[in-house]
Parts: structure tokens; C-alpha cells; sequence
């Protein structure tokens, strides 16, 4: 599916402390964030056709998170458990990472222009500095 700006949309837990939160200043938990949350958007979004948006609700009323299962099961006709729905997700990771790697992306595509980690960004004249080798493992499910 190519670039998607939505998919690991990590400002939920790094500003807004929906579903938790985890220091953006700070490499640490960042990878596992970005997969929870990109396993969320592609059952939300991609699978469901819902606005991202709904995943803030999903993140903090349990409640919405069953609807989301109730309705997928009536849609598709399944009978999804909560617990089914995040291997629902990594499933369609895996489908659209396939599409990808057979449209001839390569591991190099999932890098970050290098001036991300050179570069302060203000106000806190940080850099991005999750390590590539945490980086490759964001797909590891």
C-alpha cells in the first residue's frame, strides 16, 4: 500500500496519553507503540474502513473496542474474540508488506531521510534516534 502516514500514529500515546503513554523524547517503547498501534490501524481502518480517529476511543472505552469486534463480525460473518482481532491486524501488516516487497520496496524504504537524525527539531532540539536494528523488528510478530 505504499507510505501511510496514519499507520503507527504514535501521537495518540506521545502527546494526547490515550491508551497510555511513552516518553516521545525517548527511543524507549517506540517500536512496540508504532506495531500496537499500526496492528490497531489495520483492523480499524483497513479492515473496518473506520476513521483512524476511532482508535482514541477504541484505546480507552473497552466498550468500543467490542463494537468494533461486533461489527466486524456481522459485516464479514465471523465470530472474531477480542483476542483474535490482533492477529486479524498483523495478518493484514503481513498481506500489505507482501504487496509491497512484491511491487519492489525493500527494507531500504522503510528508512527515514538521514537529516531525521541529524537535525534538532524544535523546541526540544531533539533527533529521531531509534536505532535502525529496533526499527527491523517492528514487523517481528
Amino acid at each position: 500500500m505504499g507510505a501511510d502516514h496514519t499507520a503507527g500514529y504514535a501521537v495518540t500515546a506521545n502527546t494526547m496519553k490515550v491508551g497510555g503513554y511513552v516518553d516521545p523524547l525517548k527511543p524507549d517503547g517506540q517500536v512496540k507503540l508504532s506495531r500496537d498501534l499500526q496492528v490497531a490501524t489495520a483492523v480499524i481502518a483497513d479492515t473496518a474502513g473506520l476513521c483512524l480517529f476511532v482508535t482514541f476511543a477504541v484505546l480507552d472505552i473497552p466498550d468500543a473496542f467490542d463494537a468494533i469486534v461486533d461489527m466486524l463480525n456481522a459485516k464479514y460473518g465471523l465470530s472474531l474474540t477480542g483476542d483474535d482481532v490482533g492477529a486479524l491486524g498483523q495478518r493484514v501488516l503481513t498481506i500489505e508488506r507482501d504487496f509491497n516487497t512484491r511491487a519492489g520496496f525493500t527494507p531500504a524504504d522503510d528508512r527515514l531521510p538521514e537529516f531525521f537524525k541529524l537535525e534538532k527539531l524544535a523546541p526540544h532540539n531533539e533527533v529521531f534516534d531509534v536505532p535502525d536494528e529496533e526499527l527491523d523488528t517492528v514487523f517481528n510478530f
